[in-house]
């Protein structure tokens, strides 16, 4: 393009070519082929019709980037969704916005994106907190959603989310008037998510007992199991399971068939080691390394006795954002070179040095090494960490509160799920052990590679 050569690129995007096409109509829009744009878009040509949704925002013509942004948002793209949402909050259309926004999958901003929409259209107290949402306006959700309005239901869902972490009570109190939702279900996990949450997590647990009449006691399970109360959390499931809840019947079974670790190292308590950032494993297998950030360095690593789960050493590291550390033969650790936290996209490369695994937004893109050339694409959202088996054949994909994915190099496809929470991942030397970090509940478990893999 910047060549001239736009029958070229024409050609690529005709032959299929997924970013030639992106950047053809990104070309047409800014240089005024709007005709060409407009073909494109009545051909079916997906980024021919964000760039001409996107020149319509750019010229304030909103309901017409509505109506050219719909149909990407109705086919289950995130991001048209997203997009979609804002600019019907934008136009006054509070509740189709959350109803859009509810249709993508959870992200960390969403509440923050809710709370501006309703100050945006004077639905907030702001004599008091923003996120005081205006008590006649709850009050006539309470209502309509006990009369069936399903706008209505929405919107106040969405209110839940957003007091859910700051006033408990209140949102719980609201639950009855909802009732059973296994879209808010999924929500208020991953709301409940992060290692400063676990009070509230508990406050839930407490008073989630009765509320929604029942229905959210899967929820209260999750919570339970997230706070590390395995058998507590089947006990609730199995209790409402007797009493004919598919949903609980199915997560008991995940719950009963997960397979367990055959260590589990509790780092939470060490007084230097506040956030786990990354992990390495030595090759005599006795020691374990945990990097993070803690309360008087920028990052530090300590060194743990793997037998008997006590700490031995505590070392600062250099750089604020390192690349990781890695054992010496002496059993000392070495630090890698650091990468700035802003310096995108990721890239991992395999221990023979033939692939690269490239992390960029909801996808890992493997490359040939030396080349540069793509071999495959691995679609995923939420990834936190990667590492490579010893012997290249496998990559580990830690998905935070997702899982750690295992994944199959040379044919692309998924070994297997371990259902562990996971912000880091690192294998031992010789391939056996599969070291995770669950930030959540600050744990390092350690998984036998060969009993995950024979489940």
């Amino acid at each position: 393009m910047r060549a001239g050569r736009v029958d070229e690129l024409r050609g690529l995007a005709d032959a299929g070519d997924g970013h030639a096409a992106r950047q053809l109509a990104v070309w047409l829009a800014r240089s005024g082929h709007i005709d060409e744009l407009r073909e494109r878009v009545g051909a079916g040509d997906r980024f021919a019709r964000w760039a001409y949704s996107d020149l319509l925002v750019r010229r304030r013509r909103f309901p017409e980037a509505i109506d050219t942004l719909r149909p990407l948002a109705d086919s289950g793209i995130p991001g048209a969704q997203r997009r979609l949402a804002r600019l019907l909050a934008g136009r006054g259309r509070f509740g189709e916005a959350v109803v859009r926004l509810g249709q993508a999958p959870a992200h960390w901003r969403d509440t923050m994106r809710v709370e501006s929409w309703l100050d945006a259209c004077g639905l907030t107290d702001r004599t008091t907190r923003a996120r005081d949402v205006r008590r006649e306006y709850v009050d006539a959700l309470r209502r309509a959603t006990r009369a069936g309005d399903a706008d209505a239901r929405w919107q106040l869902s969405w209110i839940v989310l957003l007091w859910w972490r700051d006033r408990l009570e209140a949102a719980v109190a609201l639950l009855d008037d909802i009732g059973p939702s296994d879209w808010l279900h999924e929500r208020l996990v991953y709301e409940s998510q992060g290692p400063g949450l676990a009070a509230c997590r508990a406050a839930a647990i407490d008073l989630l007992v009765t509320a929604g009449d029942g229905a959210y006691r899967r929820t209260r399970a999750a919570l339970l199991l997230s706070q590390d109360r395995r058998d507590d959390a089947i006990a609730q499931l199995r209790s409402l399971a007797a009493e004919g809840d598919r949903h609980a019947e199915r997560d008991l079974e995940m719950v009963r068939s997960a397979p367990q670790p055959m260590r589990e190292i509790k780092v939470g308590d060490h007084p230097e080691l506040e956030f786990l950032n990354g992990l390495a494993l030595s090759q005599d297998r006795a020691t374990l390394a945990v990097w993070g950030h803690g309360t008087r360095y920028w990052a530090v690593v300590v060194l743990w006795d793997v037998a008997t789960g006590e700490p031995r050493h505590t070392q600062r590291l250099d750089s604020p954002y390192p690349g990781g550390v890695t054992f010496r033969h002496d059993g000392t650790v070495d630090e890698l070179p650091g990468r700035s936290p802003w310096q995108y996209p990721e890239r991992l490369t395999a221990p023979d040095g033939s692939v690269v695994a490239v992390r960029t937004r909801g996808r890992i893109r493997l490359c040939d090494a030396r080349t540069g050339t793509p071999i495959r694409e691995l679609f995923l959202r939420g990834v936190f960490a990667m590492a490579f088996h010893p012997d290249g054949t496998m990559l580990a994909i830690g998905a935070g509160p997702a899982g750690v994915h295992l994944w199959e190099l040379a044919t692309g496809r998924l070994v297997r799920t371990i259902a562990t929470p996971a912000s880091a991942v690192a294998f031992r030397p010789d391939g056996a052990i599969l070291a995770t970090a669950d930030s959540l509940n600050r744990a390092v478990r350690l998984w036998s590679l060969a009993a995950v893999r024979a489940e």
